[in-house]
């Protein structure tokens, strides 16, 4: 096995992206026997964490391990030093982020609070002036709302912002894919692998298939003690499940309206996309609201420990689901008003400066999870670990 230069530098650096005590941890391997998503051959997390304590960058990047915790923290209350390994792994998740993004921005917006708090004021301000440099006078009698603010200008800024972010996107899977990639065992001399093709479309359709049954589903997540003797409305996996299928479900109504209804046209509130979006803001709304009220209870201060753009994603989509839910409100009152008006550029607003952010924030992890799991799906699909000779616990 190649010799590895340590790198005591590294932990203190990756302390930045989070709170966690690693040197106190000794490998005993409680972690690893407690986590319901390790497996005999992966040493999860433990592998992770001596990555992290010899200054591994590179190794630490490029595990897709990373991204196949769900933070329940089994391993942390465990922890007979108190190392926190859930704590660690949050952080290299952001460590990653950070990696992928070749702009500097992420490790930035972790870096400092005031710098994220101006950064997104200044994203905000700069959206606002956009939108009210074309703005009308509000009309008088039912809400008015693209007669205040043009449909075209809001569709335009959006082709922009969904351009931009594709871009990144794209930029930034390639990034992850190739860091990944350095530790799936593959033959050089075989661009499948060594697998016959039909095999190789086998295991593509087959690791698609478990992404899409893991987001259905979220049996990964459920496999995770935590939350245990509670309702499953309160059960993590289930508030998470909220979260992810409320966004998606508004992000869906939202292309339905614009794909089959004129911008403006009143409709029921049991128009099919209407509907669902009333549905998917309930079901977001929901799951933010019961986070966020962990985040603020006292004891979750010691639990974990949030960075400021934890807050900011988790606050703008909360917003952005009550502001739409107001709005809904008003526009079915038969007379509008200023504060009509006045929600709806905030939630424009908001919402825009929500997917500006999503490369660079944890919001990120909702693209780069499914992927590394379906890699992880993929790589394992022959039966036989598929990573490199990684440095064993024992080294």
């Amino acid at each position: 096995m190649a010799a590895h230069r340590v790198d005591p530098t590294f932990v203190k650096e990756l302390k930045g992206y989070g709170a966690f005590d690693i040197d106190a941890c000794f490998n005993c391997g409680n972690c690893t026997a407690v986590c319901q998503h390790s497996e005999e051959t992966a040493a999860f997390p433990r592998r992770l964490i001596r990555y992290g304590q010899l200054g591994m960058r590179d190794r630490l990047l490029s595990a897709k391990e990373v991204w196949l915790c769900w933070n329940c923290r089994d391993c942390s209350d465990t922890c007979p030093r108190q190392a926190r390994p859930s704590e660690f792994l949050e952080a290299s998740r952001r460590y990653a982020i950070a990696g992928m993004d070749p702009t500097g921005l992420s490790r930035l917006l972790y870096g400092s609070g005031l710098f994220l708090a101006g950064f997104a004021l200044l994203l905000a301000a700069l959206f606002a002036g956009v939108l009210l440099s074309r703005a009308e006078a509000p009309a008088s009698g039912v809400l008015d709302l693209f007669g205040f603010i043009p449909f075209e200008l809001i569709h335009d800024l959006g082709i922009a912002v969904m351009g931009l972010l594709g871009l990144l996107a794209a930029v930034n899977t390639t990034r992850l894919v190739m860091h990944i990639s350095r530790s799936m065992d593959t033959n050089s001399e075989q661009p499948d692998g060594g697998q016959p093709r039909a095999n190789l479309i086998s295991r593509l359709l087959s690791a698609a298939s478990d992404v899409l049954d893991e987001m259905t589903r979220q049996r990964r997540f459920r496999s995770c003690e935590v939350g245990a003797g509670k309702p499953f409305y309160l059960q993590p996996w289930f508030v998470h499940y909220t979260i992810m299928w409320g966004f998606l479900g508004l992000a869906l109504a939202t292309a339905l309206d614009f794909l089959f209804k004129n911008p403006g046209l009143w409709v029921p509130l049991w128009y099919p996309p209407r509907l669902l979006g009333t549905l998917a803001g309930l079901a977001l709304m929901y799951g933010t609201a019961i986070t966020l009220y962990r985040w603020l209870r006292p004891e979750a201060r010691i639990e974990t420990r949030r960075l400021p753009s934890d807050w900011l994603f988790l606050g703008l989509l909360f917003l952005v689901g009550l502001t739409g839910f107001l709005l809904e409100a008003l526009v079915y009152l038969p007379q509008g008003s200023a504060l009509g008006y006045a929600l709806f550029l905030v939630h424009v607003v908001l919402a825009m400066e929500l997917l500006v952010l999503m490369p660079f924030t944890k919001f990120v992890h909702a693209l780069y999870r499914p992927l590394a799991y379906g890699i992880y799906r993929f790589s394992t699909a022959r039966g036989e670990e598929a990573v490199v000779s990684d440095l064993s616990p024992a080294d």
